[in-house]
């Protein structure tokens, strides 16, 4: 288990919208937000390859937030300026919630 005091970095969850620019007429995805809330991070997993002669790096991480709110998988976390797909939501308990993440840069 973990105390409740160990939530103390903030991250942000936004949804993908489709807008119409105003110059061009065309739609364009942009960031919505949604909520902000208090969460630990924990690195589960890091790897690093080249791929088409340029490195990579794939990081998994793990999030645990306490939220009611909905939060749905096509939905992103951003977290010190870093955008992370959401690709796991499970419940811990008493509405606590695990987000598995992953970034890649």
């Amino acid at each position: 288990m973990f105390n409740i005091g160990e939530l103390r970095e903030i991250l942000q969850i936004h949804k993908e919208v489709k807008v119409a620019d105003k110059n061009t007429g065309m739609s364009v995805k942009k960031l919505q937000k949604l909520y902000r809330l208090r969460c630990k991070k924990k690195v589960q997993s890091s790897k690093e390859y080249i791929f088409a002669n340029k490195d990579m790096e794939s990081q998994t991480v793990k999030f645990l937030i306490f939220s009611r709110r909905d939060i749905y998988l096509d939905n992103v976390v951003i977290y010190k300026n870093e955008q992370y797909n959401i690709k796991h939501i499970s419940p811990y308990g008493n509405g606590y919630v695990e987000l598995i993440c992953e970034i890649r840069r």
